[in-house]
């Protein structure tokens, strides 16, 4: 075992050293692309990475901005506040010698819809989600950013996906108009909640969903929150395996899921997610975080800890992602039809939930446990009454 110990970190440092080798590369920060939507009445820091020392020319709507790449070859250029607009304008970014283009961009809201499968529950397969999906063009101002994870569905990876997760290549997508293809694949609360605001406040909406099904919040959580605390010591380095704190289903389906290869990373990892689909959006400002999580939490008849998770994952990530107070609005777990022992601690996890809400600044718990259904199913498919609640729970800006 420390052999192989060995081996994954020489694997990881020969990793390390090729991402360095391409810093200097011209790239741009993956989130900013053609069809995206820009937040509105706020900077908004444009980056990426070019030859150390080169010269930088960011061009948008008639104003060219200039900046030096730094000697790590990072470089950075705030766009100053803009109001808000559905008028579509082009981004130009130009060094060592290379031109990129983004089309199509609007100034508007942006939204980070995260959670688990409950976010994740698709427009197609939801109660009149169909009939709603083909009116999707006709809301030419909101754009989509699906960022799909490794499934976490039953059954042995094989080689591809198991590659596939590492922190920079676990969540793939990109910004799409909305069309009915778009939003049949796209999570049926986000869709209807963004829409919702978008006709109300008359602004252009992006909605960037990066929900995992079956995830637990411990998987959310920053690197850095982890290691800093002591209590979260026993999830480190695979101890998460074990761990009573956490859900044995959870446990059960990645040791399924990674069969031969019990060492990889697997998106339930502690800090995998937030590391992989998050870590890169520092600095982005989001207008509001959308999120539906806490079944597989639920499972841990312990008050204190599910407390401290979702307290560390709001002020960890407003550390993070450099938005000291944004907002977090918390759906609520619904009412399901399970009586199992499994399910036992619902309403008290329902009470830490509200709990965290009052404790918290700018933290809003969506009331959900009259809504629902009798099945023993806990994805209810009638989303949009939930929608209709978070998002009148979000403020007209």
């Amino acid at each position: 075992m420390r052999i192989l110990s060995i081996i994954i970190r020489l694997i990881l440092a020969v990793h390390g050293i090729a991402a360095a080798a391409v810093a200097g590369e011209f790239t741009i920060a993956r989130h900013f692309a053609s069809h995206m939507v820009l937040p509105m009445r706020c900077e908004v820091p444009v980056c990426g990475t070019a030859s150390p020392g080169s010269s930088v020319v960011l061009k948008f709507r008639d104003v060219a901005y200039t900046t030096t790449a730094a000697p790590s070859g990072a470089w950075r250029i705030p766009l100053p506040a803009m109001e808000p607009t559905a008028r579509p304008a082009t981004m130009v970014i130009e060094a060592d010698g290379r031109r990129m283009r983004l089309d199509d961009l609007l100034v508007g809201r942006v939204f980070l819809c995260s959670g688990q499968s409950n976010m994740d529950f698709p427009l197609g397969l939801a109660i009149g989600g169909k009939a709603e999906a083909r009116t999707a063009g006709r809301f030419p101002a909101m754009r989509l950013c699906n960022l799909t994870g490794v499934s976490t569905d039953a059954g042995a990876y094989d080689d591809a996906t198991l590659s596939r997760l590492n922190e920079r290549e676990h969540f793939q997508g990109t910004w799409q108009r909305a069309s009915q293809g778009s939003a049949t694949a796209f999570s049926a609360l986000a869709w209807w909640t963004g829409r919702m605001i978008h006709e109300r406040d008359g602004v252009p909406v992006g909605l960037v969903e990066n929900a995992v099904g079956g995830s637990g919040t411990e998987a959310w959580l920053p690197r850095n929150v982890l290691s800093a605390r002591r209590a979260y010591r026993e999830l480190l380095d695979g101890g998460w395996f074990t761990s009573r704190k956490i859900s044995p289903w959870a446990q059960g389906r990645a040791r399924g899921n990674l069969g031969q290869h019990p060492r990889a990373s697997h998106p339930f990892t502690p800090g995998f997610l937030f590391e992989s689909g998050l870590r890169e959006w520092s600095g982005f400002p989001f207008d509001a975080v959308l999120w539906y999580q806490g079944e597989t939490n639920a499972e841990i008849g312990d008050d204190a800890w599910n407390r401290r998770l979702i307290t560390d994952l709001v002020t960890g990530w407003r550390r993070e992602l450099g938005q000291p107070r944004l907002p977090f609005h918390i759906v609520q777990l619904p009412r399901i039809g399970d009586t199992r022992p499994i399910r036992r601690h619902w309403p008290d996890y329902r009470r830490v939930q509200a709990q965290v809400a009052r404790a918290l600044p700018d933290v809003h718990l969506v009331v959900t446990q009259d809504l629902g259904w009798d099945s023993p199913d806990v994805h209810p498919p009638d989303k949009l009454p939930i929608a209709r609640r978070l998002a009148a729970s979000i403020p007209l800006k």
